[in-house]
């Protein structure tokens, strides 16, 4: 398991995605970090491959890995190297010819790490293509990084069509992957202790705890997975994750994507259409939990205690799943989170994990400022009818 340093935590808590090469252990050993969608990382641990990219644009160098989660649209990450340790680290893991690798998930927690190893041609060509360490930038990020970063893109990655980049030269190598170590993540809040780990079989339960721990600090004595309701004689579970406070409640389905135990060879438009499916049936849960919520029907935590909830104020009923995909068509699952809004009179999201994460970072540990978000989110949503809406830190307003 690595620790990142101040530095590199600031920048992976505002990145999406990235990666690092950096000194470890006071400098005595090396780490490569990748932050990426937990399906990406799953999808690797699953045996999928990576390569490693590099490119050089004047004095700025590229630095890039492509993860073939979806084989015909694999992820591609990147970025321009600015810093000192960063090129020291990268030359030694190169004369070295191996590094440790950790990956990094959305909630900026460590799953997995394993030992990357490089062939000796690989490393030597991929040294005598970067040059002379002392002649890399460092520093700031410019304007011509960003156009740097851009050809660089176009030059590795097949699917990247931006109009004002222009082909550079790349190295690109497949690094050899061991066996990968599992690191067990574990998460509290006043009342559960569970247990993470990446490679379970069960994926929607994985799931599940993740996002009932991403939101612990947010609700430390109010969040609870797979409550109860009681109608009658009978007992349902409600939800996936409830969490609430005294001015609102948040009713939350989980739909993960499976890769474990369905595989990673999915092309993008089966993939949709199985995220699709499960959403639906989200929407239709919720439309159910939602309704119970309004008729006050009894809700109890998994232990049998009931949970003294306020109604007088619509839910927020969200559908989480892994990864929200660019493709396909949407329209339809447009009109039926529409069309449950009508029908219940309650707010209805539909988002991926790392909108999710971004939407708590947002609200700075704040349950009020949580609900708001989502409810400027939501009123954002019906304006432009789509689905596709990310949220980023503003100045001007807390969303």
């Amino acid at each position: 398991m690595h620790i990142p340093s101040e530095r590199v935590y600031r920048e992976m808590n505002s990145e999406v995605a990235s990666l690092w090469y950096l000194p470890a252990n006071g400098g005595d050993e090396l780490a490569f970090l990748i932050k990426a969608p937990t399906s990406s990382i799953k999808a690797l641990i699953a045996g999928c491959s990576l390569r490693l990219f590099f490119g050089k644009k004047n004095s700025y160098l590229c630095v890039g890995v492509q993860i073939s989660d979806i084989p015909s649209s694999p992820i591609f990450i990147s970025k321009i190297q600015t810093e000192t340790e960063e090129h020291d680290a990268l030359f030694r893991a190169l004369k070295k010819k191996n590094i440790p690798l950790f990956l990094f998930s959305e909630m900026d927690k460590c799953l997995a790490w394993n030992n990357l190893e490089l062939t000796k041609r690989d490393a030597h060509d991929t040294l005598n293509y970067i040059g002379e360490k002392s002649e890399l930038y460092t520093g700031s990020f410019t304007s011509e990084m960003s156009h740097a970063l851009d050809c660089f893109g176009y030059s590795s990655d097949s699917t990247n069509t931006r109009s004002s980049a222009h082909s550079m030269p790349v190295c690109r190598i497949r690094p050899h992957l061991g066996e990968w170590s599992i690191i067990h993540g574990h998460f509290y809040s006043n009342h559960h202790l569970y247990a993470i780990t990446i490679n379970e079989k069960n994926e929607g339960e994985t799931f599940e705890r993740v996002i009932w721990a991403s939101l612990t600090s947010v609700f430390p004595s109010t969040l609870y997975k797979s409550p109860q309701i009681k109608i009658g004689t009978k007992v349902r579970e409600l939800t996936d994750v409830f969490a609430f406070y005294p001015y609102g409640s948040f009713i939350i389905e989980a739909k993960d994507l499976s890769v474990l135990n369905v595989g990673y060879h999915r092309d993008q438009a089966r993939r949709t259409t199985g995220v699709q499916k499960q959403i639906t049936k989200a929407i239709t849960q919720l439309i159910g939990a939602s309704k119970a919520f309004a008729r006050n029907d009894r809700i109890f935590e998994a232990s049998g205690s009931e949970l003294i909830v306020n109604r007088t104020l619509p839910p927020h009923c969200i559908i989480l799943i892994t990864e929200l995909m660019h493709w396909g068509d949407w329209e339809e699952i447009v009109n039926q989170l529409m069309e449950a809004m009508k029908q219940t009179g309650t707010f209805f999201h539909l988002l991926d994990l790392h909108e999710f994460i971004a939407l708590l970072k947002g609200s700075s540990g704040k349950a009020e400022l949580l609900d708001y978000n989502l409810m400027e989110r939501c009123k954002l949503f019906v304006e432009k009818q789509s689905v596709f809406i990310r949220s980023q830190p503003s100045t001007s307003s807390p969303l």
